[in-house]
């Protein structure tokens, strides 16, 4: 698995360094998107977080993660395959715990013109709600 990351790296003009490579194994382990504090606490590697905050940059430019969503200056990245170039699917965000996760097999298509004058370049969807384990009605019996 390193040496994909490694690969990666390189064919995408960014040195393999000891950070990126950390960043990059977390965005593949989690397998969700993931806000840059998040990053921060998962982290082994102690990086301050004007370091995340570069390699955040870096990963977006050479296209090897996309920005989710942004809330206010609440940023949400993830790895890209999941989303064509004008369509994202959903994204659910906890506001009980602020874990955000795809949705994947919900879809929100728009066809044709929105409107004179409206051009569409690109569709996200935030849907705000609590988790499962964040749900005041949650039965903690069954655990």
């Amino acid at each position: 698995m390193e040496e994909r990351f490694f690969g990666l790296l390189r064919d995408n003009g960014l040195k393999a360094t000891k950070g990126r490579v950390e960043v990059l194994r977390l965005f593949f382990k989690a397998g969700r998107p993931l806000a840059q504090k998040q990053i921060m606490e998962m982290l082994r590697l102690k990086l301050d977080r004007a370091s995340v905050y570069r390699i955040l940059n870096a990963f977006t430019g050479a296209g090897i993660i996309h920005m989710a969503f942004v809330d206010g200056r609440h940023r949400v990245y993830e790895l890209p395959g999941k989303c064509s170039g004008r369509n994202c699917h959903p994204h659910f965000s906890c506001r009980g715990c602020g874990m955000t996760a795809c949705l994947e097999d919900f879809k929100v298509y728009y066809k044709g013109a929105l409107g004179k004058g409206f051009v569409a370049e690109r569709q996200k969807v935030l849907i705000e709600g609590l988790c499962p384990n964040c749900r005041p009605d949650r039965d903690r019996r069954h655990e």
